[in-house]
């Protein structure tokens, strides 16, 4: 998983968004965590007030459910 920092003030400071999106330098990577405490997860921490853009990349994934907590 890959989670882009997407704050109002980081938009606006780019000349280009789309650019910034597709920079892979700008993700940090997120593992998948398959056998632990939360089972089968991915976990990140997260700031309050902040907005994050976060995707999965080509990996085709398809949820049929999802939940945040």
């Amino acid at each position: 998983m890959f989670v882009l920092r997407y704050d109002d003030t980081i938009l606006a400071a780019q000349a280009n968004v789309t650019a910034y999106e597709l920079d892979r330098a700008n993700y940090g990577k997120i593992f998948f965590k398959p056998k632990r405490d939360p089972k089968n997860s991915w976990t990140f921490p997260v700031v309050t007030g902040h907005k994050y853009k976060v995707h999965w990349a080509n990996t085709g994934v398809d949820f049929d459910r999802m939940q945040i907590d």
